[in-house]
């Protein structure tokens, strides 16, 4: 009988609990951050910066740094010369090169000889060397120039072969390049699959031009190196929250050229790291599948969030605890390169789906199973030592695979899960001189726009180690929009294993449920040591806000870390 009335006692609890998250304030209820939405944006902002990193590690290939030149010069005054009225260009691929019509065009009716000729020449092999074909010639053959008519041949370089030098490794050079036997080559092709290549962690890749057995023609030979294709790394942090565990620990593995084409394969759990059990935890894991094919990219990734705290107070104590999971298909191209930057562009679909509950007994109204698509642009641009990126991109809320019908539909004062969301992330790397010391300044700038009223899983969150700094993130601002700045200064200290960084950062929440949270903006600083000691990496910080709303809560100084451990 106790045991019953027990279990009655805990059903009767649970259910005024929910009616007072029902009927409290509905509105407030739907778009203000839940437990499980403030994880989410966590794990949204973690996710970011892990991207962000996971591009900076990438190997860019630039074989060209220096462009020829293909403007069109003054012709000398020269005799004899004669009016050309028409420049034919001949040879089978010559419509391939669509642009040389145009620069020469520019040449008509001039008085040309035989220094002109040699000029124009010039003229349009540079313009194919800067566009990347290297191999390819222009030609003058015999011809008579007092018809009027100048005949060039374009003899274009082709690729002979494709192989490696070492034909008995693992490695896989087709799903890499986008160039074949036979194409004509251009450079940029060959950079293409090289990147592709080298974007294997455990490998890196070579080439060289070897000649073929024919004039024009050549043999493009990879020399590879490959290490170890797999890899532990263990990671621990005080990313997490008091009131689910603020040291969290990760383990992932990952294995490269997973079925031998270039592609990358990780698993990754999370946890809590002290283990409180049934009071307070957190638990996650995660997969990242990406196979590249030419210019395309392909990428497959989902991961799994579950979290739970004890709520207690005078009265009574209940278990508040979420669950959520996402699944995102993408695919990225790249679009456009020279020699000094490049041009992709991604699609995306994400399909999210998260519950919250209390005491075991979901609460319905919170439930969320959305699909989401996306368009970006990602441009990046080498000035020397200076990168500079930028990533622009459109989200739209949809209603596929499943997701559930749009609240917003039949009342305007609802968040909408059908929304229209602009962001913008912009990146900066530059070198700077402090003296007689070298250092590095580095900015973000990122921001979110949106018009509609948005669930607060969709928020622009601002506070934690991955926006502003210099906060401890237990509290943070979040609504529909937002930016931040992030500003760093780092200086390597005797050798590039180790440097020291300061950091100032700011940001800024509105947008429709603005009113929700206690303030707007937030301003930080930090200063840190980060670097590698026989094989771990690590990142210590101390902090503190600069400018916070009054009734914001944070630790003052705040201290942070993280340590990786690669087996």
């Amino acid at each position: 009988m106790p045991q019953h009335k027990s279990k009655y006692s805990r059903l009767i609890k649970t259910c005024a609990l929910i009616l007072i998250i029902l009927f409290t304030n509905t509105n407030l209820t739907l778009a203000a951050p839940t437990w499980t939405d403030i994880e989410e944006q966590n794990r949204k902002a973690r996710q970011e910066e892990q991207e962000r990193r996971q591009r900076e590690r990438g190997q860019d290939v630039f074989l060209q740094k220096e462009k020829q030149g293909a403007e069109v010069a003054k012709l000398p005054d020269e005799t004899p010369s004669f009016t050309i009225n028409t420049i034919m260009i001949q040879g089978d691929e010559s419509g391939q090169f669509p642009w040389v019509h145009d620069l020469v065009n520019k040449y008509l009716g001039q008085k040309i000889g035989w220094q002109g000729i040699n000029i124009i020449v010039k003229t349009l092999t540079n313009a194919c060397i800067d566009r990347g074909f290297i191999t390819t010639q222009v030609l003058i053959p015999e011809q008579n120039l007092s018809t009027g008519v100048l005949r060039l041949q374009l003899v274009p370089g082709m690729i002979k072969d494709i192989k490696l030098a070492d034909p008995k490794l693992r490695a896989n050079w087709q799903s890499a390049f986008p160039a074949r036997p036979g194409d004509i080559l251009n450079l940029r092709d060959l950079e293409q699959g090289l990147e592709q290549m080298k974007r294997v962690p455990s490998q890196d890749a070579e080439m060289q031009l070897v000649p073929g057995d024919n004039p024009g023609e050549s043999i493009v030979l990879i020399t590879v190196k490959q290490t170890k294709p797999w890899k532990l790394v263990l990671s621990l942090d005080d990313s997490g929250s008091e009131a689910t565990g603020k040291l969290q620990a990760s383990e992932t593995f990952s294995l490269d050229n997973l079925f031998g084409i270039n592609d990358l394969f990780n698993i990754s759990y999370n946890s809590d790291a002290e283990r409180h059990g049934y009071k307070l935890g957190t638990r996650g894991n995660s997969f990242y599948y990406s196979v590249p094919h030419g210019y395309w990219t392909y990428t497959l990734s989902g991961y799994e969030y579950k979290y739970h705290q004890t709520v207690e107070s005078d009265a009574t104590s209940f278990v508040s605890s979420g669950r959520s999971n996402n699944l995102e298909l993408k695919a990225e191209k790249l679009i456009y390169r020279d020699q000094t930057q490049k041009t992709s562009v991604s699609f995306g679909v994400t399909k999210a789906r998260s519950k919250s509950f209390i005491d075991d007994t979901e609460i319905e109204i919170q439930r969320r199973e959305t699909t989401a698509a996306e368009l970006a642009f990602i441009h990046k641009k080498y000035n020397g030592q200076t990168v500079i990126e930028y990533t622009a991109a459109y989200k739209r809320g949809v209603p596929w695979f499943g997701a559930q019908e749009d609240p917003a539909a039949n009342a305007d004062d609802q968040p909408t899960t059908h929304y229209n969301i602009w962001t913008l992330d912009t990146r900066l790397s530059t070198p700077v001189t402090l003296g007689k010391t070298k250092a590095r300044y580095s900015a973000i700038l990122s921001g979110q726009y949106t018009k509609d009223m948005l669930y607060a899983s969709e928020f622009m969150s601002i506070g934690n180690r991955y926006t502003v700094r210099g906060f401890d993130g237990e509290e943070t601002l979040s609504a529909e929009n937002g930016w931040f700045l992030r500003n760093e200064l780092s200086v390597p200290l005797r050798n590039a294993a180790l440097e020291f960084y300061l950091g100032l950062d700011i940001g800024q929440v509105s947008g429709a449920s603005v009113d929700q949270s206690i303030g707007r903006t937030l301003a930080g600083s930090t200063f840190g040591l980060r670097g590698n000691l026989e094989g771990a990496q690590y990142d210590m910080y101390i902090g503190k806000p600069i400018k916070k709303p009054a009734g914001m809560q944070t630790s003052v100084p705040i201290l942070g870390f993280q340590v990786l451990c690669q087996i």
